[in-house]
């Protein structure tokens, strides 16, 4: 038998998928839209007890090549702004890959809530397109302009970090779930004189499915695209929900 301090990082034991945090990634493609809806909006996409801070959601879509433990992927998140117990920070309502390792790892350590889905980055023209498609719906559509040179203090990010759900239901019928509140504070760097600001847009195709349509964008404030690195370490536990 393989005793448990011999066992991998994961499962499965004696051969496990992925490798231990902190996860770095250099020279990763980003594109980024800011925007506003009603604040509304948010308080329906988001669990207790975080709240709703403001009304702003910052649409992301990422290419990683170059990285720990997790392959080559792409990925897109909305995200939102929240405050807890005097922290404020970020939180995921929607989040999707297309590849097996990021969601995996993502589910199991830090409770980020992904699905697959296809993602596509392409410049077209005057632009670059980010798409996500799930379901033969295409639930997040964005477009960036890039016009000028951009510095990543223009993007409204949360000084605290994210906050995640870790939610696992029990393998007992009747069994408590694992239900954590994470806060994890990683660090996303734009590469000097490779990342753009310009005017952009953004749509989500109805879907009940994947709802992101609920964050109805009432004002786009700016998109940004280019290169940086990200930073990725373990979280903290925040809440135990008993």
């Amino acid at each position: 038998m393989i005793k448990k301090e011999n066992w991998g990082f994961t499962n499965p034991v004696v051969a496990d998928l992925y490798g231990s945090p902190p996860l770095v990634w250099k020279d990763m493609d980003v594109h980024l839209v800011v925007y506003e809806t009603d604040i509304e909006n948010v308080e329906r996409v988001i669990p207790e007890p975080l709240k709703a801070r403001t009304n702003k959601v910052i649409v992301w879509h990422s290419q990683f090549t170059l990285g720990t433990t997790q392959g080559a992927f792409r990925e897109t998140a909305l995200y939102v702004q929240v405050e807890y117990n005097g922290i404020e920070a970020d939180y995921e309502p929607f989040l999707y890959v297309n590849n097996h390792l990021p969601l995996t790892g993502g589910r199991e350590i830090w409770g980020y809530q992904k699905k697959m889905a296809q993602i596509e980055i392409t410049p077209d023209m005057e632009a670059v397109r980010a798409e996500t498609t799930r379901l033969n719906h295409q639930i997040i559509k964005a477009l960036v302009v890039p016009r000028y040179n951009a510095s990543m203090d223009e993007i409204p990010w949360s000084t605290g970090g994210v906050f995640s759900l870790k939610y696992i239901p029990s393998a007992e019928e009747g069994g408590e779930p694992i239900r954590e509140l994470v806060l994890t504070p990683g660090e996303f760097t734009a590469q000097e004189g490779k990342f753009f600001g310009g005017p952009a847009s953004v749509t989500f195709e109805r879907s009940e499915i994947d709802p992101t349509y609920i964050l109805e964008p009432k004002k786009v404030l700016g998109g940004f695209y280019g290169k940086g690195d990200l930073y990725l370490p373990f979280g903290k536990i925040i809440t135990n929900y008993k």
